[in-house]
Formats: C-alpha cells, sequence, structure tokens
C-alpha cells in the first residue's frame, strides 16, 4: 500500500509539473526572420550581435493605428504571442549573431564577478523579439523590440514594417484626414530604463 501511494504521488507531481510548463513552438516562418532582420538593420547596433532565443510576448504598444491593415497586424500579434517561441539560426544577416538561451542571457545581464562592471552595452546588448504579427495579405509586419544591456540600461519599441519590392522597410502610409482638416498620424510608444 506504502508503494502503491508513493507511485501515486510522484506520477501526480510529475503531471503537475509538466501542466505548468509552458510549451514553446518552433518559430519556422521565413518571412519572420525576414522582419527580425530588417530590425536589426534599422537599429544600428554594434558588436557581437546577442538575440535572445525565446520570444517575449510585450504588451505595451498596442494601439491602433489609422489603417486597416496595421490594425489587422497588431490583432494578429495579440494572437501568435499567446504563446512563446523558439528562435532558430535563420536570420539573414550578413553581421554573425548568437541565439541565448534565458540562462546565458541572464548571465550576459550581470555584472562581471571579478570587476563589477556590467557586459553589455546600450549599443551591444541582448535584443529580445515578440513573435511577428501579419496583415491578412502579409504586406505590413507589426513587432516589439526590446535590447537589453544589464541592470537599468536598455530600451524597446514597436516596429511596423511593410514590404515594398520584395524588402521591408518601415511603414510609411499616408496620414489619415480628420473631418475638420488635420491629419491622424500613428501614435508611436517606446520604453527606456
Amino acid at each position: 500500500m506504502l508503494r502503491y501511494m508513493v507511485a501515486l504521488l510522484s506520477l501526480f507531481s510529475l503531471s503537475s509539473q509538466n501542466v505548468n510548463k509552458e510549451e514553446i513552438k518552433t518559430y519556422e516562418d521565413g518571412e519572420v526572420y525576414n522582419v527580425y532582420s530588417a530590425v536589426v538593420a534599422l537599429e544600428k547596433t554594434k558588436g557581437d550581435l546577442l538575440i535572445g532565443d525565446t520570444t517575449v510576448p510585450f504588451s505595451i504598444c498596442l494601439e491602433p493605428n489609422s489603417s486597416k491593415r496595421a490594425n489587422a497586424a497588431i490583432e494578429d500579434y495579440k494572437k501568435v504571442n499567446k504563446h512563446r517561441w523558439r528562435l532558430g539560426y535563420h536570420f539573414e544577416m550578413s553581421r554573425p549573431y548568437k541565439l541565448l538561451s534565458e540562462k546565458e542571457a541572464d548571465e550576459f545581464l550581470q555584472p562581471d564577478k571579478r570587476t563589477g562592471e556590467w557586459r553589455l552595452t546600450p549599443e551591444g546588448g541582448i535584443h529580445h523579439f515578440s513573435a511577428v504579427g501579419f496583415s491578412v495579405d502579409r504586406t505590413i509586419a507589426f513587432l516589439e523590440m526590446d535590447l537589453a544591456c544589464g541592470g537599468l540600461c536598455g530600451h524597446g519599441r514597436p516596429y511596423l514594417l511593410q514590404k515594398k519590392n520584395g524588402r521591408w522597410t518601415e511603414y510609411d502610409p499616408a496620414p489619415a484626414k480628420n473631418a475638420d482638416g488635420t491629419y491622424i498620424f500613428g501614435s508611436f510608444c517606446s520604453w527606456n530604463y
């Protein structure tokens, strides 16, 4: 009877641990990596390119835009970011990069134990990406990216991109006009720490 109880408790313990573990899916969509690569090119960071290997579901800058296609990309963003995604070595960049596990990223973000100096700079921190939301026709993409460099060092913002002539560039819609003749521009949000 005691063996049965121990086995039952062990099984319950293992099954409850599995329920609490979040399933992280592999991100295989090639267009996502083209979008990420375009964002890194816009960032103009220096040094070794370090990227967190799992997406982060940010929810800071999700206000609607003046464009229906941009709003569709934001709505898709909300759906795809209900899960975390594992990134792979599919970025299209000439610059070398390294994907870091959460444990490796945490180690980089700590001060050096010997000197007490921070290891990373605002120009060369760790990039963390959200999953990418697309418009229905996949010509507009929305994502958020954070660059962390340890302690209270880092920044981030959303990116709204459009695909023109096969390349992802920052979205630049014609501003919409209000009834009173003024123009509506999409709101811009960012963060620094």
